[in-house]
Parts: structure tokens; sequence; C-alpha cells
């Protein structure tokens, strides 16, 4: 494959992951924007938000089905089309019941873009280049998580909410007809039926799930919240035991036979329990124990969001240099190093020492990130590429889910068990929370080492692969 083609179609799939994972937290900036302007509640509000992410833990684990039945490049280029389509749609929302509705098309479409996009870069690119895919892959991930509060607040401090919505109509139109021009015809399609029993197991299952993993802290553990995971996990495990023996189905769990796939999948999963939950309170350490303000906060969390994403070139290069081992070990090393301040943090604790944590750590999850994708993906046949990011992004979002209710009723918990009620005892709550979840952190992170160890491949053993 040419070099020049090869670019041009990193090139389409990353703007294609870009599109999908910006729109999917856009509207988080404009929450009390669109409270003003529709005039109701915050609650109703949210749905922006959480009716992208239900839509998309709904249709994600079909992604790899529905790319083996319709064909990948022809599935890709009609999301990007529909994002074109909705986003003008969206435009004329006169009302929010009409902008929730056309936010649950974005889920159901746009959260295609990333799954879709990592599979085809393994079945389409050669080994040699899987590396490099997957470093792009994860810069536009990551790259889309930390636009949207930049982007948004431009946006809406110089025009319209509707723009948040009308800027995909270029990047959208380009990468459309990239995907046209660029990408290889699709190879021959699935013949397989809609197994539609299965779709709506697994899709009533991720959406029980995560409902009620995104209310872990409003209900707490209640009636609702058990009824919730029995029934989630109730839903998902009748669809395992029916799907063991079947081909015609939404997501096929053959994966889970190659021993490197698997571990990479527990390790990535034990990666998002130890870090999502330190992410998900650093912003409310730095703002209710340090006490600075969110504008300064977003400063402050800009440069390791950079670094973790420049990282993942550094780490494609160094992959084959060092092997997955080693290079596994190294980030670990480097985030728990980095972890090593927020061990001991307090409310006077110097920011600009936190922020040198935090682009330490920042370093080591962008190699890790990388290696783990990698692993992950180039452990399995082509053919089934499209099953394991399927499988992989929906894990995550559901652990994504899960980790934030968990963090956020760790921090109600404590406050309430301690008292806290003035300014300084609840700084008090967040830094001392902090201590304990950062520690927890690093031994589940050294838990990784071990797996890593016996089932990642050494250098000599991928340039025999």
């Amino acid at each position: 494959m040419e070099k020049q083609h090869t670019n041009l179609i990193l090139l389409t799939l990353g703007l294609g992951t870009l599109i999908g994972s910006l729109n999917s937290m856009m509207f988080n900036v404009a929450l009390p924007t669109m409270v003003t302007y529709f005039d109701v509640p915050l609650s109703t509000v949210q749905w922006l938000t959480s009716g992208y992410m239900l839509a998309a833990g709904v249709i994600i684990p079909a992604a790899g089905f529905l790319g083996d039945r319709i064909g990948y490049k022809r599935l890709f280029t009609a999301i990007l089309f529909c994002v074109l389509t909705i986003s003008i749609i969206g435009a004329f929302s006169w009302c929010i019941e009409m902008l929730i509705v056309i936010r649950l098309l974005f889920g159901f479409t746009g959260g295609l873009l990333s799954p879709l996009a990592l599979a085809m870069f393994y079945r389409i690119l050669p080994a040699s280049q899987q590396t490099k895919a997957a470093s792009i892959w994860g810069m536009a991930t990551m790259l889309g998580a930390i636009l949207p509060t930049v982007l948004s607040g431009l946006i809406l401090s110089v025009a319209d909410w509707r723009f948040l919505l009308l800027f995909n109509i270029p990047f959208a139109l380009l990468a459309g007809i990239l995907c046209i021009f660029v990408l290889p015809k699709d190879s021959q399609q699935s013949q397989a039926k809609l197994d539609f029993t299965g779709l709506f197991l697994t899709s009533i299952g991720s959406f029980t799930l995560l409902f009620t993993f995104s209310n872990l802290s409003k209900w707490g553990l209640s009636v609702k919240l058990l009824v919730g995971i029995i029934l989630g996990m109730g839903c998902l495990i009748t669809y395992y035991i029916r799907s063991r023996h079947r081909s015609d189905v939404v997501l096929n769990l053959g994966v889970f036979q190659y021993p490197r796939y698997v571990a990479a999948f527990v390790i990535s999963g034990m990666n998002i329990i130890a870090l999502c939950t330190v992410a998900f309170l650093m912003p409310l350490l730095l703002q209710n124990g340090l006490g600075i303000s969110p504008l300064m906060t977003g400063f402050v969390m800009l440069p390791c969001s950079i670094l973790s994403m420049a990282m993942m070139p550094v780490a494609s290069s160094l992959y084959n240099k060092t092997g997955e081992k080693l290079l596994t070990a190294a980030a670990i090393s480097i985030i728990i190093f980095g972890s090593i301040p927020f061990l001991f943090v307090n409310p006077s604790t110097s920011i600009l020492l936190l922020i040198a944590a935090l682009c330490v750590r920042a370093c080591g999850m962008g190699m890790f990130n990388l290696v783990a994708t990698n692993a992950q993906m180039s452990a399995i046949p082509p053919e089934l590429s499209g099953h394991a990011s399927s499988l992989t992004n929906w894990f995550h979002q559901m652990l994504n889910a899960l980790m934030v209710g968990v963090a956020s009723n760790i921090v109600d918990l404590r406050i309430k068990s301690m008292g806290a009620t003035t300014s300084d005892a609840i700084a008090l709550v967040y830094t001392s929370t902090v201590n304990m979840i950062v520690l927890v952190s690093c031994i589940m992170l050294l838990c990784i080492v071990p797996i890593a160890l016996k089932f990642f491949r050494s250098r000599e053993e991928l340039r025999k692969s």
C-alpha cells in the first residue's frame, strides 16, 4: 500500500473518529445556555448529554454486525452524511424536546463512528501500520475529549447555540467525500439476518445498565439501583447463554478465545477503573479542595490532556523497539510516579506541583492507552475486528458511567459522614478522598503489570510476528 494512500486512510478514519468524539461532549458547556434559552430545568436539559450516551451505548454492540452486514465503508460513509443531515435539521429545533431527539439520533449514528473507525484501521491497514493507526485513533479520541470545552465556549461567546450543530457540516462533508474516494471497497458482506432477539437483549441490557449507573449518585444503594443492575445484567447474561454456539449474533463473543485479547481487555478495564475515578475527582479537587475557579481548572487540565495525546505517536515509535511488556511497565511506572503528589495533597498544596504531576501522569496514560489498544486489536483476525472494537468501546462506556457514579457516591458519603458544612471542611473532604482513591488506583495499576508481562509481546516476539 502506497504511503500517500495509507496517510489518506489514516486522515479519513481519524477525522471520522474526531467527529464522533466531539459530538458526544459538545453540549456539556452549553447546558446553562440551553436552560435559559428554552426556559426549562437543568434536569431536562441534561438529556442533551445523557441522551447521546444512552443511545450510543445501545447501538455500539451492533457495530460489528452492521459493518459485516452492510459493509464498513458503506456504513461509515452513510453515518457521516447522516451526521451532516441531522446537524442541519437540528439547527432548526424550536423546542428542547426536538433538540433532545436530535441528540438521540446523533448517538445512534455518530456513536458508531469511533468503534467502526478502530475496526477499519485493523481491517484495511497492514500490520506494519497498525501501531501508527492505533495512535491516530487514540489521538482523535483524546482530542475529541479536549476540544469540546474550548470549542463550545468559543462558539457560545460569539454565536448562537445552533452553531454547535452547524460546525459539523464542513467536517462531515469532507470526511464523507474522502470515504468515497480513499477507502477501499468493501469485501463480500455477510448475508446473516439480523438477530432481533440478540439486538433486543443487548440494547435493553446496555440501556438499563447505563441509565442505572448514571443515576448511581442520586439513587445510592436503593431498590431501584438493585432492580436496574439485575435487569440489565439479566439481559446480557441471557444474551451470552443463547449466543455461545451461534454464528448469526449481533455481537460475536468469539473474540474471547484469543488470550492476548482477553488479557488486554481486562487490563484496559482495570485501567479505566483506576484512572476514571481519579479523572472525575480531579476538577472537583481543584475547585472545591484548592479553591480555584472553573476557568482556571480548564487551564490546569489542558496541558496534561495535550501531553496525553502527544505521547501516543511517541509510544508508537517506541512500540517495536521496546515491545509491549516493557512499554506497559514503563507507562505504569510513570503514572504511579506522577500520582505521588496526590497521595499527600491538601488544601495548601502548590498548584504548580499538581500541574507537573498531572503532566507526568498524562505521559504514562498516553503510552498505556496506545499499548492496550494495539495489543487488543492486533490479537484477533481482521474479520473479527468490528466485533472486538464494538465490545471494547461498549465495555469502556459502561465502566466510565459506573465509575463516575461510584466517585460521586464516595464524595457524598464522606461529606455526610464527616459532617462537612464549611468550605474548609469540604475542602478537606475532597483532598482526603483524592488521597484514598489515588492510593487504590496505584495498587490496581500495579496489578496490571504481571498480567502484561505474561500475555503481552516482548520485542523479540514482535519482530517474529
